[in-house]
């Protein structure tokens, strides 16, 4: 058998154990548990026991450790001590229903340690450690998978992946941080089941994709590239088509080339697959409420990203291209410079002409506003206002007119407002 590393236990934690001692014996599980075994680190303390959040809190009352509720349902509590958090479940059983929505229909809470067990996900991540005992407690033969460096389901996949479709997201983003094959029966079921992620949240479709997006960076033996290889197992999977792509593969092409903007290089990648008529309507779709629930901040700057690249492709031309895209140009020229140099560098001449010489590429960069219009045209509709603004625009970035107060105004005063 291979010889794994120690379990380091937090002075402040091993404390907590005894004070927990003559209610509950407290348990370390999951992760760092996991990773410690391997000599790696990275992850929280997620600590168990039968305890209730009720009990902690009646425990804990009058001592250093603060008790603060965070899912009363799951019976989840933040347990903090200085600067120190420690997330405490009680042990439960939960019951799904038929949806794989992450979200148990009952919770009971437990005494028993093996009931606790049966609704993680993968073995690797269900091995107990006592903190008093410092012992391991391995129901699920989490070490001898943990020696093979192989990631399986604790019950059989059916059971797993059918109460919570995130587990095959996880699945993936796991095995490829650390280098673990998927056992093969996992594998195949959750190919089979790819369906359930539809039932998941887009918000945490959102989490899982970017850390499965940047999943080479997570640990020190995480290998380079295993994004890539986590993205090709999505695909082998069909998980695509569950994520808001109407293909169930996607052609990863720009996504292998860069490095940082990885989520933006895979939406093109997605659109080039795809094809859309619409570029902007598809992403305000797949990016919205009804698909990744991106903020609306996040969701308009990916559109900017990713709409600027193919304009960008589409030779857009100069003047409408950065008035529209200039803010985000930074980021969407390195995009572009990873699929066409030629094109990304006439484009970023004209970037840096207009940085050089101060040209306007927004109605706030003019010399005049709204203030005078209503001024110098008192009989033209404010509805126009915006209208004149951005002819004014126009002109001085086409060059035209100067971005001069004094020129700028007379040519609002020289507007014909017959025209509206």
């Amino acid at each position: 058998m291979k010889q794994f590393k120690d379990i380091v236990v937090p002075e402040n934690l091993e404390k907590l154990a005894q004070k927990l001692k003559k209610k509950a014996e407290l348990f370390i599980v999951g992760g760092y548990v996991r990773n410690s075994l391997l000599g790696i680190g990275g992850t929280d303390i997620d600590i168990a026991s039968r305890l209730t959040p009720t009990d902690l809190k009646e425990i804990l009352k009058d001592t250093p450790y603060v008790v603060t509720d965070k899912n009363s349902k799951l019976g989840t509590v933040t347990i903090k001590i200085g600067d120190e958090i420690y997330e405490h479940t009680t042990f439960r059983t939960e019951v799904y229903d038929n949806t794989g929505r992450h979200t148990p229909i009952k919770v009971t809470f437990v005494d028993d340690l093996r009931q606790d067990a049966k609704r993680r996900d993968f073995t690797v991540n269900s091995i107990y450690f006592s903190i008093t005992r410092k012992k391991i407690i391995d129901i699920y033969s989490g070490l001898y998978d943990l020696e093979k460096r192989r990631l399986r389901t604790i019950e059989t996949p059916d059971f797993v992946f059918n109460s919570d479709g995130l587990r095959i997201l996880r699945m993936v983003r796991i095995a490829c941080e650390l280098g673990f094959k998927i056992e093969k029966n996992t594998y195949k079921t959750a190919k089979k089941m790819a369906y359930r992620i539809k039932d998941i949240t887009g918000t945490r479709k959102q989490q899982e994709l970017f850390r499965i997006l940047f999943c080479d960076k997570k640990y020190p033996i995480s290998k380079k590239r295993a994004h890539i290889k986590a993205l090709e197992l999505l695909n082998n999977l069909n998980i695509f088509s569950s994520m808001y792509s109407t293909v169930p593969k996607i052609k990863l092409r720009l996504v292998k080339k860069v490095q940082n903007l990885r989520l933006e290089a895979l939406l093109v990648d997605m659109i080039n697959t795809i094809d859309p008529d619409c570029v902007e309507y598809y992403l305000e779709y797949m990016l919205g409420e009804k698909g990744f629930n991106f903020s609306e901040k996040n969701k308009q700057y990916l559109i900017n990203i990713v709409c600027g690249y193919f304009d960008a492709i589409n030779r857009l031309n100069n003047r409408d291209y950065f008035i529209k895209y200039y803010n985000n140009f930074d980021n969407i020229g390195k995009l572009i410079a990873k699929d066409n140099i030629f094109l990304f560098n006439k484009y970023n001449f004209f970037y840096k002409y207009i940085n050089n010489y101060h040209i306007p590429i927004s109605v706030k960069d003019l010399k005049v506003s709204a203030n005078d219009i209503k001024k110098y045209l008192p009989k033209l509709d404010s509805k126009y206002y915006g209208e004149l603004l951005n002819s004014l625009l126009v002109r001085v970035f086409d060059g035209e007119v100067e971005n001069d107060r004094d020129k700028l105004i007379l040519e609002i005063k020289n507007y014909d407002i017959t025209n509206n």
